[in-house]
């Protein structure tokens, strides 16, 4: 094998190993994403589409299932996956006063 083919072999090596390490950097945990078990408010009934009272019932229950933080913390990841579509988004906005003002720890 000549030096040429050793040397282009090995910087394929090295571009390969430079690939892997930057998926699998792309792929870190994120602290807290907001939402740990997907569909967990659907199962309360609660789904952005629905009226107010349908919602806020539901929010009720997912408060007593999960507590105020959690609840919180996953309407806000909604909003924020929802902030293009403007009536959803301003719907999860008005839940998140909601809860401030019925809930909130103070």
């Amino acid at each position: 094998m000549s030096r040429e083919e050793r040397d282009s072999r090995t910087e394929l090596q090295k571009r390969q190993a430079e690939r892997s390490r930057r998926k699998e950097e792309r792929h870190h945990e994120y602290p807290s994403s907001g939402i740990k078990h997907a569909g967990s408010l659907i199962q309360q009934g609660y789904r952005v589409e629905e009226g107010q009272l349908k919602r806020r019932t539901a929010l009720s229950k997912a408060i007593h299932e999960f507590g105020y933080s959690e609840v919180v913390e996953k309407i806000n990841a909604l909003s924020v996956m929802n902030k293009n579509h403007k009536e959803n988004h301003r719907r999860l906005e008005d839940d998140l006063k909601y809860l401030e003002s019925e809930f909130g720890e103070t």
